[in-house]
């Protein structure tokens, strides 16, 4: 009878990085090992040392098993969340701080293209008032050229002064002051050419001025667009700001949503697991009241045989014998060794039995088990002779096998299977030490192939590495 449970989910990538590790780390010290119980005591030693140092490595790892995939998943997402979140403001920041720059150096374009304008006009106003001037000049040189040209050459001027003077003293008065008009019309000369010369100059001046300043304006448009670019940069870093808030808001309440149904289900896991160590604790107690039963009914027949022996020995005037004392059983578990053999071959412990922090909810909880390495369809055999008390699907351990092995060393023993893709034996079935019983599997609240593998001791849940 083969009943199959399916419900597979993929293994996160973290999960994978951390078997990869693990195996790597195992590989290196044991290749290949035999898990099966072993058959002499160095052996089972170096079983014994070897699960130590799986614990040990497995102990450093995360207890990602067990951890439902939504959980898992929604914590990816918060995570991502917030490092894009992080990002896009840092993103956001740096261009912000571009604008802020491209502002200073805009503005500064423009002033500069304003003083430029400024020179433009005063270079402007300058060549005005040299045109002006130099007109002014040409003006009066032309007048003095007409004025000369109608009175002749400066020398026959002389001459008319020398004759028209009635004295030697006049004559020189008047050639003198004819000699300093015309000196003065030399300055004005030399004036002209020298406002010339400047005006030029101012022309230059002007051409150059005109020149900065549509550069200046070239620089102002192109600082400008950068500057408008850079803005329409920032509105999208904004928005992109605002889509990862909203995306983080909407990845918490889902995280959130995720926690309350972990909560919830380890609720169910606890309820589960109190349920099965009741009945089993109601099977320990039976066992144990029919084990006192039998040990009263020992200490009877003991005692009656003593009585008879006490009366023959009267009788026949010899010695009584010895008392018999008949020895009480009481629970070993501690000392139990290697009683149960690995429920699955060429494997490894993942995830050993005790209480942890729930590396999402930051709480403790009892990790009931020993998680084992196992691929889905791996086979699984039974630890220890045993009548199957029960085969059944639950939400949380998926498909489990529970075997009864009796009294025990004086304890009750009991082991679960849980996980499993599918069952070989069923309930009421008594099945031999190694025999098969079912597949490995994810079922249940598994986010990856594994098994796991459950010790109840009197009812209670124990560490089963104390029993292999």
């Amino acid at each position: 009878m083969v009943r199959c449970f399916p419900r597979g989910s993929a293994r996160q990538a973290s999960i994978a990085v951390v078997m990869t590790l693990t195996v790597s780390l195992l590989g290196a010290g044991f290749a290949s090992p035999s898990l099966a119980r072993a058959s002499s005591h160095d052996d089972h030693h170096l079983t014994h040392e070897k699960n130590r140092l799986d614990n040990r490595i497995e102990s450093r790892t995360l207890d990602l098993d067990e951890i439902s995939t939504s959980l898992i998943r929604a914590k990816s997402r918060v995570d991502s969340a917030v490092i894009d979140l992080s990002a896009a403001r840092t993103v956001l920041a740096g261009v912000r701080e571009q604008v802020r720059q491209a502002e200073i150096y805009d503005q500064q374009m423009q002033e500069a293209l304003a003083q430029a304008i400024l020179r433009l006009e005063d270079a402007r106003e300058d060549l005005a008032a040299g045109q002006q001037s130099v007109g002014e000049q040409r003006q009066a040189l032309t007048d003095y050229a007409v004025t000369s040209y109608q009175s002749g050459e400066t020398t026959a001027l002389n001459l008319d002064i020398a004759f028209d003077s009635e004295t030697p003293e006049e004559a020189l008065d008047q050639m003198q002051a004819a000699s300093t008009v015309v000196d003065k019309q030399t300055v004005a000369v030399q004036k002209l050419e020298a406002q010339q010369v400047l005006l030029r100059l101012t022309e230059q001046r002007v051409e150059d001025t005109k020149d900065e300043v549509a550069t200046r304006r070239i620089e102002a448009a192109e600082s400008l667009e950068t500057k408008q670019g850079l803005e329409q940069q920032a509105e999208v870093a904004a928005e992109q700001v605002a889509t990862r808030v909203q995306e983080l808001r909407t990845s918490k309440q889902q995280i959130q949503a995720a926690k309350q149904r972990e909560i919830e289900r380890l609720g169910k896991l606890k309820k589960e697991r109190d349920r099965v160590e009741t009945l089993l604790r109601k099977i320990a107690e039976a066992r144990e009241r029919r084990a006192e039963r039998r040990e009263r009914r020992a200490e009877a027949r003991a005692e009656r045989r003593e009585r008879a022996a006490r009366l023959a020995a009267k009788r026949e005037h010899r010695a009584p014998p010895e008392p018999t004392v008949v020895s009480k059983s009481s629970p070993t578990s501690n000392d139990s060794g290697a009683f149960l053999d690995y429920p699955v071959h060429n494997t490894y412990i993942t995830s050993p039995y005790g209480m942890r922090m729930h590396p999402i909810l930051h709480v403790y909880k009892l990790h009931d088990g020993t998680d084992f390495s196992a691929g889905c369809g791996s086979p699984v055999y039974a630890a220890a002779p045993g009548r199957i008390l029960s085969e059944y699907y639950n939400a949380g351990y998926g498909n489990r096998i529970i075997i009864d092995h009796g009294y025990v060393r004086g304890v009750s023993l009991s082991t679960s299977y849980n996980h499993l893709t599918s069952f070989v034996a069923g309930a009421g079935q008594y099945v031999r030490r190694g025999q098969l019983i079912g597949y490995a599997g994810t079922t249940g609240y598994s986010t990856g192939c594994h098994l796991h593998f459950m010790v109840y001791v009197n009812g209670y849940t124990s560490d089963p590495v104390r029993w292999l």
